[in-house]
């Protein structure tokens, strides 16, 4: 809790005391005053972005009016019924400080979980300029197209600074709000630049840092570059350096260090719209034969090639392009602001990194760009769909949450073998699906898709149950540091290990390898004419790139996308 939620539940609770204690001293100014403060103080974390406080303000306001109906009613009757316990007046107020508490216990400000490693952390925001890329989705025509970047990073010195809040003023104006429009409540989110992150803003670099493990990340679509803060500081800590870039206008509202600010592309409220036609995924995702669920893979993929679709494709090839310049710049002319950090990180061979959407680039753009040394796909689909079907050219980690989630929208009975990875036809070629060792899929159970992030860590039991799974929090944020440090430890800094025995051991049940062992029996079984016409169907359905062959072993360039 902040001061406000402490002071505002102090000043109800010295209301509701004084309420049922009718002999105490000065009664009545204490109800006044008391009553009086939580309205102010209510009202004052309001106007700070603690929104939950207005439920505070509220209930004192109507304390105050209730308490200016007895007295009324006193005078009027000139009765002062100030003898025997308020049982019916007394239960109600008391119920009212029960829900304000319970309304700020549900979304709570508590400091982000300190990461593990050695190292204190540093953080820096920056913007890079694409003028190559010019008038991208919503953006003017000769606007280049402008991306936010952030890092984290081994720190030196950090003593005498404060670490940085979650959002920033201007992101809990802009950012933060956006994100509570889509879920109609625009302050819904605000409240979270009271959390304190454990980064220090441009602290020093750690002396001496050269040739560190870097990751670059991306974010699910509609969200933010900070979204897996927790992660990052945890990356940073163990001595990686870590960018997150933010993907404009298919992201939440950017908010660039010089003050302005992109909006999200209104066209993202019309996609669905323009997709009238597009088949069904449920069979994609929750058939019960391999054959309907790779026939409802292929039919999904068919339509977005066919149609444009804004997600799966416009939207895959731009932000590649914006990952590929971020990677460049970050080579080649990285801002000022960052250079020593730029030129302590090893950018020869990193590790690709993403949630949802942000997942599914970091697949895609393993399988073109060589730099790529491993990739992680935290809970992403296979867009546009290059990795169907082919050998990831790096180790690669598919992280889930629970797959039993999607049997339960798509109204689909669990296979009694368990949840499958709706990317099974992906990241290896389907002949020998399951056969590397070096590609990992696994899943958190009772973790719903937006558990993959730090939001658990904002809400409370109910909240957390009904948006991000039932896992306690503690564990959905463990699990992600942990598997994933564990992996980039292993296949991007070559430490020595077991992975992912140890991990599994540590959260014993809670993360589960998701097996592809039936995947390929199934396919050798089929005729040579059966396999061949759906090898023809699954490349039909695949994206071109000009410029980019498939593992070109040069640095790729994407042409400019257009709106």
């Amino acid at each position: 809790m902040i001061l406000t939620d402490i002071l505002l539940i102090a000043a109800l609770a010295v209301f509701v005391v004084a309420w049922w204690a009718r002999k105490t001293p000065a009664r009545r100014v204490i109800l006044i005053v008391s009553a009086a403060l939580a309205t102010i103080i209510g009202i004052a974390g309001y106007l700070t972005d603690r929104w939950q406080d207005a439920g505070g303000a509220f209930m004192g306001a109507l304390f105050l009016l209730g308490l200016g109906g007895v007295v009324l009613k006193n005078r009027i009757t000139r009765r002062d019924r100030t003898g025997g316990v308020p049982w019916f007046s007394g239960i109600f107020i008391t119920i009212g400080l029960i829900a304000v508490i319970a309304l700020i216990r549900e979304f709570p400000i508590n400091p982000l979980p300190r990461p593990s490693g050695q190292y204190a952390v540093g953080v820096r925001t920056f913007e890079i300029d694409d003028a190559s890329r010019l008038g991208v989705f919503a953006a003017k025509p000769n606007e280049p197209r402008r991306l936010l970047v952030r890092v984290w990073y081994p720190a030196g010195d950090v003593a005498g600074r404060e670490p940085a809040p979650y959002f920033s003023d201007a992101e809990a104006k802009s950012t933060a709000r956006s994100l509570g429009a889509l879920v109609g409540f625009p302050p819904f989110f605000t409240y979270i630049r009271h959390v304190q992150t454990n980064a220090y803003i441009n602290a020093p670099l750690l002396a001496g840092a050269a040739n560190l493990p870097v990751v670059i990340y991306s974010h699910g679509y509609t969200s933010y570059l900070s979204q897996n803060t927790v992660l990052m500081e945890e990356l940073a800590s163990h001595g990686y350096i870590a960018y997150s870039i933010q993907h404009t206008y298919d992201s939440a509202e950017t908010a660039f260090p010089n003050g302005d600010v992109a909006a999200m592309d209104p066209a993202l409220q019309e996609v669905a719209s323009n997709e009238t036609g597009r088949p069904s995924q449920a069979d994609a995702f929750g058939g019960d034969t391999l054959d309907k669920r790779i026939d409802a893979l292929l039919a999904f993929q068919e339509f977005a090639l066919k149609t444009g679709s804004r997600i799966a494709i416009k939207s895959t090839k731009v932000w590649i392009a914006d990952r590929i310049f971020l990677h460049d710049t970050l080579q080649t002319a990285p801002p000022a602001s960052i250079a020593e950090i730029a030129r302590a990180g090893n950018l020869a061979r990193v590790g690709e990194l993403g949630m949802s959407f942000g997942g599914a680039i970091a697949g895609e753009l393993c399988m073109y760009d060589t730099r790529c040394a491993v990739g992680v796909n935290m809970d992403g689909g296979n867009f546009p769909f290059s990795s169907t079907n082919a050998e990831e050219p790096a180790p690669f980690l598919m992280f889930h949450s629970d797959p039993a989630n999607l049997y339960k929208e798509m109204d689909r009975p669990v296979p009694a073998t368990g949840p499958r990875s709706f990317n099974e036809f992906s990241y290896e070629r389907i002949a020998t699906a399951g056969s590397r060792p070096d590609v990992y899929r696994i899943s958190l159970k009772n973790t719903q898709h937006l558990g993959m992030s730090d939001s658990s860590l904002f809400v409370g039991d109910t909240v957390k149950a009904a948006l991000f799974g039932t896992a306690p929090a503690v564990t959905m944020i463990s699990a992600q540091n942990d598997f994933i440090l564990g992996f980039l430890d292993k296949h991007l800094k070559n430490v020595a290990s077991d992975y992912p025995a140890k991990e599994l051991a540590k959260f014993n049940g809670a993360v589960v390898v998701i097996p592809e062992a039936d995947i390929a029996p199934w396919w050798n079984a089929k005729p040579e004419a059966e396999r061949a016409a759906l090898e023809a169907r699954i490349n039909a359905a695949k994206p071109t790139y000009p410029g980019m062959p498939i593992l070109n072993a040069a640095t790729p360039v994407l042409p400019q996308i257009p709106n």
